[in-house]
């Protein structure tokens, strides 16, 4: 049986022509523990609200930037790889990957942006797949840092699901 090689495409390296970003959402992926156990948790600050929402996906739902930032003491961006890669080619809908956050000490940043096209005239909940690729610190001493490569897996909707007016 033949099956497709998987392969993490770039996020174009431009924006996304003729966009203008309407603001920032905030996608917090935060690495800690809870009762005990290790736990990864995904937050996204909505666009023009303070509140953060638990979502596992990032909700596109105008023209934005992403910001995504990194929280934990062992979480970076990984040195080999882009820190956003999609599963399709998507690069009319996401762009411009930029980098902050920079940590000398390890040279590893922790925080990454792109811009996002609305997928105007979509269907409601269309799926698109994207990777946020880390490198897990697991020890630092004399040696040096030793780095564990993961992919974090949430998904970008854009549109979003319809929210239901309160």
């Amino acid at each position: 049986m033949c099956r497709p090689t998987y392969i993490q495409q770039q996020l174009g390296r431009l924006a996304p022509v003729g966009i203008k970003p309407a603001g920032t959402i905030r996608f917090h992926i935060l690495l800690g523990v809870e009762d005990g156990r290790v736990a990864l948790r995904f937050e996204q600050e909505r666009a023009r609200e303070k509140d953060r929402a638990a979502y596992d996906y990032v909700a596109i739902e105008e023209d934005m930037v992403v910001e995504v930032t990194l929280h934990g003491d062992q979480l970076y961006f990984s040195k080999e790889m882009d820190a956003v890669t999609t599963k399709e080619e998507l690069s009319f809908f996401y762009g411009g990957l930029e980098y902050d956050g920079y940590e000398e000490k390890l040279d590893r940043y922790r925080i990454a942006r792109f811009a996002a096209r609305h997928n105007s005239g979509g269907k409601y909940d269309t799926t698109h797949g994207f990777n946020v690729n880390v490198d897990f610190l697991q020890r630092h001493d004399e040696a040096g840092p030793k780095w564990i490569a993961m992919t974090i897996d949430p998904d970008i909707k854009n549109p979003p699901p319809m929210r239901k007016q309160s």
